[in-house]
């Protein structure tokens, strides 16, 4: 079943896709089994994020918080993939939308939403330099997590001599660990970057970017853990940040350090999680997490490692960084393109969607 967080960067990822009974799917909701070239949109939070479900994708089916159209022309889907990623389009979504805590955006509002359909010849001149970018970005996310996979890789070959080193605690390697807080602003932190729970999930990478403003020298590392599913998931920074609640915060004694107890903790997911407490065991207690277990190797072990896992990581992240570049050049581009198309909020264009 593709939810509203499979559809990341206009693609259904298959990372953490989860099951549904035969029965409701196939018999309960068999409107909406997939087809080959389905266009599906996000209706719940990251409202208007759309991916184009592929062959691999047949006779999948969705949640609620995902709408799918079929098109009456199957090649109009790409076309309304990118349609949807038009910042004027998304700022139309976005005012349709309802709610505070959880912005939604209703099937009624999606059906009534305008359609701009351009020569052909102008549609294709788009679709390929859309094609190119994101052809580009697949390319970065690969060398990312390829990168990032090579320094666990590591890890795992150099911590094949853990059982003749030394058994400690976290709280006795880690220089500080702090509990998250649902205060934003707490004093000397208060222009820092609040962290919440969601931001770890979400994050590709094991690392959260540095704003430009900080510099080297001034930074220090630190890892930010947070519990979902049976599992824990863990991210470097470098830039100050205030760790909201359900998100632990570890400051190790030496900089060298944080890429050795990121990969543990990375390679001890699952057995970490059963330190988490609360509703839906969501949450890790400073104190609990603190008298975990560590198998601590020698100093020029850590050092060794974090040459190495430093440099792969920071190739992870010029990768993400040139994403990050393409995405503007892309927003710049669309937003020319959505006012050479004069696009006007309710005025429908070209033949409506089939909305299911």
């Amino acid at each position: 079943m593709v939810r509203a967080g499979d559809i990341v960067d206009s693609r259904i990822t298959t990372a953490d896709i989860v099951n549904v009974e035969r029965e409701i799917a196939e018999v309960r909701h068999p409107r909406t089994l997939l087809w080959p070239g389905d266009l599906l949109v996000v209706l719940v939070g990251r409202i208007g994020d759309a991916a184009v479900a592929g062959p691999e994708h047949a006779g999948w089916n969705i949640a609620r918080s995902v709408a799918l159209i079929r098109c009456t022309e199957p090649e109009l889907a790409q076309w309304l993939r990118i349609w949807l990623r038009m910042p004027a389009v998304r700022s139309w979504c976005e005012a349709q939308a309802v709610g505070t805590v959880q912005r939604t955006l209703g099937l009624k509002a999606l059906r009534e939403l305008p359609v701009v359909l351009p020569p052909s010849s102008d549609r294709d001149e788009i679709l390929r330099v859309i094609q190119a970018a994101e052809s580009r970005s697949e390319i970065n996310d690969r060398i990312a997590r390829t990168a990032v996979s090579l320094a666990d890789a590591h890890f795992n070959v150099l911590a094949a001599d853990k059982k003749s080193w030394t058994g400690r605690t976290f709280g006795r390697v880690l220089r500080e660990i702090q509990a998250g807080t649902t205060q934003r602003s707490t004093g000397r932190l208060a222009n820092s970057s609040f962290v919440a729970p969601a931001d770890i999930f979400n994050s590709y990478l094991p690392h959260l970017a540095a704003p430009d403003k900080i510099e080297p020298s001034e930074a220090r590392s630190a890892i930010l853990v947070a519990p979902k599913s049976g599992h824990v998931y863990a991210v470097v920074t470098r830039s100050p940040v205030i760790a909201g609640r359900g998100v632990l915060q570890l400051t190790p004694r030496r900089d060298d350090e944080v890429w050795w107890l990121l990969h543990e903790i990375r390679s001890r997911s699952v057995e970490l999680s059963q330190f988490a407490q609360g509703t839906a065991a969501r949450e890790l207690s400073a104190r609990s997490f603190s008298q975990a277990k560590v198998v601590w190797p020698p100093d020029n072990v850590i050092r060794r490692f974090a040459r190495i896992a430093r440099v792969l990581h920071e190739r992870a992240q010029e990768a993400r960084n040139e994403n990050s570049t393409l995405e503007v050049l892309l927003e710049a581009y669309l937003s020319m393109k959505s006012e050479t198309f004069g696009f006007i909020a309710g005025t429908k264009c070209g033949p409506s969607p089939v909305i299911m």
